[in-house]
């Protein structure tokens, strides 16, 4: 159409050539600064872990000036712990809709902690621990985080044996706390089980033994 119209002086058709890049500039999305500041924190606390992570480095990663990153994380601490339960959460598999389904698919979850693609998400959970046995900050954080975690998995199966689709007889909160505990060692596979990572027959039976934990084979 602008054809059509005939070509403008040199002059204008610059100004349009502006006008249309600047269009186009604005059409793009733009990542938020909180989500830089996640994405950078998480390359650096896997490459350096938490004490080679300052969070002037992380916001002069993230495109920021240092002060500027407190504006959206008190602590480094606060930030690890958010990097960890970001990456876990954007992972489609861990994606659930009820607190029932949540229950009767923990064996899967489980068995997902042995592929390849959740590295990252090992590395930072190790990492996190790791950080809190020197930290107060992070510590504290990440006690809060983990009760209410094993809090919902505890609920969310007592739902399930209350609608008859795991065995009503295991103790809810024993089943959870043993479920976590059981997670925490498939953590460490990048280096106590390497060659298992991928496997699919190991994958089978972390998920059949984790069925077995919960109660519904």
């Amino acid at each position: 159409m602008i054809q059509k119209l005939g070509k403008p002086p040199p002059k204008n058709r610059s100004r349009t050539s502006r006008h249309a890049r600047r269009g186009v500039a604005r059409a793009k999305p733009v990542e938020s600064t909180r989500e830089r500041i996640l994405t950078a924190a998480a390359s650096l606390f896997a490459e350096h872990g938490f004490d080679g992570s300052s969070m002037p480095a992380i916001a002069r990663s993230s495109g920021i000036t240092a002060g500027a990153i407190y504006k959206h994380f008190k602590s480094k601490g606060e930030l690890l712990l958010e990097v960890v339960k970001r990456s876990f959460e954007s992972t489609p598999l861990f994606m659930q809709t009820s607190a029932a389904a949540t229950a009767t698919y923990l064996p899967r979850l489980a068995a997902a902690y042995t592929e390849p693609e959740l590295k990252l998400v090992r590395q930072l959970s190790i990492e996190v621990h790791s950080a809190a046995s020197r930290d107060s900050e992070v510590r504290r954080l990440l006690a809060l985080s983990d009760d209410a975690a094993m809090q919902y998995i505890s609920d969310a199966i007592a739902l399930a044996q209350r609608e008859g689709k795991l065995n009503p007889k295991l103790n809810p909160e024993f089943v959870a706390r043993l479920f976590c505990v059981f997670v925490m060692g498939l953590l460490h596979m990048d280096t106590l089980l390497p060659n298992l990572i991928g496997d699919k027959s190991w994958r089978a039976f972390v998920n059949q033994r984790i069925a077995a934990l919960i109660g519904s084979d």
